[in-house]
């Protein structure tokens, strides 16, 4: 993955992106917009020649307002961003407005994407530090346009992060900051109504304003649970350097808490365990190429089971390495990869990053691609003066 030193203010960060993410956006927006899984999913009544101007629209009426009213230096991230990129600010909300339409459900669901998150707190590790890592799985044609930024802001108050994101994105999908406060976000389909609304703000802007603005994970649930735009459903992951390790399970309108169980490991993919009525009903079906007939259910239960039992056996000796070897997972399919594996192998889908994270000494471990093919390098943190 390409790395990223951004420094100044939030609108001079979201400039530098621009300007050095431009040509891959370019490469980006025409393997998207060409590719099969959008001539799936596009409305059948808009031109193409309309699609920008469409898009845009949608970022304006929907997320722009939200972002601006309850996270102001995020939005001023977007001008600049749009600003690097030399593209109407206006298409650049629109950009950022696709992750809500990446959460959207019908009765079957045509766009991949999954995610599996491990978490194990000092107890439950050899050297008595907490960790956790992630497995990020979204549609292949993204794999090459993914970004690690490692951030100095310049606005009072604010902390250096290290975050992972994709090349037009002013939200991250996983992070740590300066005080070893670490978060990741899985994705949640819903159906369109109470746990999912287009209006609002998407929650990798969440997750970028807590890295920011949060030194614990208590601070991070307080701003989580109380922010009053959410639009979208997911889970984050939460530790800090202090070992308080929490899973938030949310949608657009509820919340639930999730703790470490007595052996200090937790496992999170894509349902909820507390707020069990949010998960999509039985008989919700992948259409997505090589998932037909796969109920949405098998896959993200299936990995959870797996992470959960590896993450138990391993209690109170858990290493980085221990880490590596539970992402790298291919057990649930007789060792080898497939869409319901925690290192995620799909025709349209599969695992496009793993990240690991060790929060006492800010470190923080990268695979490009699948961790079962790909080596995990250590990305060095960057501090503020």
């Amino acid at each position: 993955m390409m790395i990223l030193d951004l420094d100044g203010s939030a609108y001079e960060r979201g400039r530098g992106q621009g300007k050095e993410m431009g040509e891959q956006y370019r490469r980006l927006m025409a393997d998207f917009f060409s590719s099969d899984m959008w001539k799936e999913n596009k409305p059948g009544f808009l031109p193409d020649r309309l699609l920008f101007p469409a898009l845009g629209l949608l970022g304006r009426i929907n997320t722009r307002g939200a972002v601006r009213a309850h996270l102001p230096v995020q939005a001023e991230r977007v001008r600049g961003l749009a600003a690097g990129l030399g593209i109407s600010e206006q298409l650049c909300w629109g950009l950022q407005f696709m992750e809500i339409m990446m959460c959207e459900a019908g009765k079957s669901m045509r766009v991949p994407g999954g995610c599996t998150q491990i978490h194990a707190t000092a107890g439950a590790t050899a050297e008595g530090k907490p960790l956790c890592g992630r497995n990020y799985d979204f549609p292949n044609l993204l794999r090459p346009y993914q970004l690690i930024r490692r951030e100095i802001p310049s606005e009072g108050g604010r902390y250096a992060t290290t975050t992972v994101t994709q090349a037009p994105l002013a939200g991250a999908h996983q992070g740590v900051n300066e005080h070893g406060l670490t978060i990741c976000v899985n994705n949640s389909r819903q159906w369109k109504g109470p746990h999912l609304r287009f209006k609002g703000v998407p929650y990798q802007f969440i997750l970028m304003e807590a890295l920011e603005t949060c030194r614990t994970t208590a601070e991070v649930i307080r701003l989580i649970t109380e922010f009053p735009s959410r639009a979208n459903a997911g889970f984050f992951g939460i530790a800090d350097a202090a070992g308080d390790i929490r899973v938030v399970e949310f949608t657009a309108s509820r919340w639930a808490v999730r703790e470490p169980d007595e052996a200090g490991v937790m496992a999170q993919a894509n349902h909820f365990i507390k707020m069990t009525e949010a998960n999509l009903p039985e008989g919700t079906y992948w259409v997505v190429e090589g998932m037909e007939g796969l109920e949405y259910a098998y896959s993200t239960e299936t990995r959870y089971n797996t992470a959960y039992s590896r993450l138990k056996e391993k209690a109170g000796k858990i290493t980085v390495e221990t880490m590596m070897e539970i992402l790298r997972d291919h057990s649930a399919n007789d060792g080898v990869g497939a869409d319901h594996t925690i290192c995620c192998h799909g025709i349209s889908g599969s695992t496009l990053g793993s990240m690991i994270v060790d929060m006492r000494d800010r470190k923080m471990w990268v695979a490009d691609g699948n961790p079962c093919e790909a080596p995990y390098e250590e990305i060095k943190f960057r501090m503020g003066v």
